[in-house]
């Protein structure tokens, strides 16, 4: 029986990531929102109905509420349980309109402390539950790639994309450092999917994008050549 944790699932991606996996019954979820206390309308209805389905409260922007979260989660599993798949999928896009000539360090401040040490410190807080075969997932972005950015005139979300750098940078020393423990760590660019931070414009489902990134999840798991790869939803390789 499988343990999932899923961070930001309460909308978008990761509530997609916690209905498919709800569908198998043989699955234990750890579905991660921000607060408690917001409309979790969706994660209940799925709650309902699926039995190893538990929502807990994490915000990826607070050492504090992460270092509680690993607390929480090594007294419902039990302090030696194996976490078998991390999803950290927690991540904001607060400030897209800036660019290199009008961010500001608050705005990447934000994006860094959310999107790069949120990451960062959910795998350290929960690493000894990261066991041989474990599976840590960073959700970055194309815009994260230096490669990608340069092929554009006007290169978007700045902030944004620098945290996603530095995420895939993060991701790097990650699968080096967990390397002897058996764990792989990927990042995988869900690519432009109709969500709310996707916004109108996107292009390709959730359903489609979820259903394609558990699918290179569950085949990264017996095979550690993935390990510190930056790949598209598809199974294909991003450029850095």
């Amino acid at each position: 029986m499988p343990t999932w944790i899923v961070t930001g699932s309460n909308r978008g991606l990761g509530l997609e990531f916690v209905t498919q996996l709800a569908a198998d019954p043989k699955n234990t979820i750890i579905a991660a929102t921000r607060s408690i206390s917001r409309d979790l309308a969706s994660l209940d209805a799925l709650k309902s109905k699926t039995k190893n389905l538990h929502v807990l409260e994490c915000d990826t922007g607070s050492q504090d509420s992460i270092t509680k979260f690993a607390s929480i989660i090594s007294q419902l599993l039990g302090k030696d349980a194996k976490i078998d798949f991390l999803l950290n999928n927690a991540g904001i896009n607060a400030n897209s309109k800036m660019t290199s000539l009008t961010m500001t360090a608050d705005a990447l401040t934000n994006h860094m402390n959310v999107n790069v040490m949120g990451p960062a410190k959910l795998v350290q807080v929960l690493e000894p539950h990261l066991q041989d075969g474990s599976v840590v997932m960073n959700m970055t972005s194309g815009l994260g790639s230096l490669g990608y950015n340069r092929t554009k005139e006007n290169p978007e979300c700045t902030v944004y994309a620098m945290s996603k750098a530095a995420l895939n940078m993060l991701s790097v020393h990650q699968a080096a450092h967990l390397k002897r423990k058996g764990v792989r760590v990927v990042m995988i660019d869900p690519g432009w999917v109709k969500t709310d931070m996707g916004g109108s414009g996107a292009q390709l489902e959730k359903e489609e994008s979820i259903g394609e990134m558990l699918r290179i999840l569950n085949g990264i798991k017996d095979d550690d050549s993935y390990s510190g790869r930056f790949f598209l939803y598809d199974g294909s390789e991003r450029p850095w």
